[in-house]
Parts: C-alpha cells; structure tokens; sequence
C-alpha cells in the first residue's frame, strides 16, 4: 500500500521513531523473518533490516508493544504486506458475496 493512500501516519504513536529505532537496535538491524531452507531447517532471514513491522495487524489500534514488532528488510515486509492484502481481499469478496445473498428478496423482513 503506498503511504499516499494510507492513514497508517495519522496512528503513529507520537514516539514511533524512538520505539523503531529500539527495534532495529535490539533486532541487530537483521530481518526476523522466518525462511526455511532445503533441508527443512528453518532460521530467521538475517539480511540487513531497515523497517519495523507489526508481527500481528490490528485495523482498529497498532500494538507498539517490543513483543508485537519485528524488524524487517524491505524483501519480506514486502511479501507480508502483500499477504495481508490479499487475505483482507478475500474476506472482503466473502462478504460482498454473503450481503449479496442475504439481499434476495426470499430473505427480507417483511413488517406486517
């Protein structure tokens, strides 16, 4: 999502660069995504980190807590970005589609 059509911004807690910078510091600036490689190992990514992601993603409130952040590199907070966006795609079709249904007439109140 770009920034230019976000309103992440405006929910920034105000010390959000103090509390990235405490992350990248305590994360080594290393990515802690998890890959697995060829042998079914499965280890955190380690290339170099320079954004704070949150592990869980709530629309309503940003958990700032240290336990819910995680450093990234641009590769992987990439990659979740994208999964996040396509579960929140789907849950919006199965919605659509269920208002959809619901709005058959056989499925209306009628008010006597």
């Amino acid at each position: 999502m770009a920034w230019s059509s976000s309103n992440r911004r405006e929910r920034f807690n105000p010390g959000w660069e103090r509390t990235r910078k405490l992350i990248l510091e305590r994360d080594h600036h290393r990515c802690q995504w998890p890959v697995t490689d060829e042998f079914g190992f499965t280890h955190i990514c380690g290339r170099p980190a320079n954004q704070v992601d949150h592990k869980v993603r709530n629309p309503s409130h940003d958990d700032d807590s240290s336990e819910n952040l995680q450093s990234l590199c641009q590769y992987h907070h990439e990659q979740k970005t994208c999964q996040e966006s396509a579960e929140q795609r789907r849950k919006n079709r199965e919605r659509r589609k269920e208002e959809e249904w619901y709005s058959h007439p056989a499925y209306r109140r009628t008010v006597s």
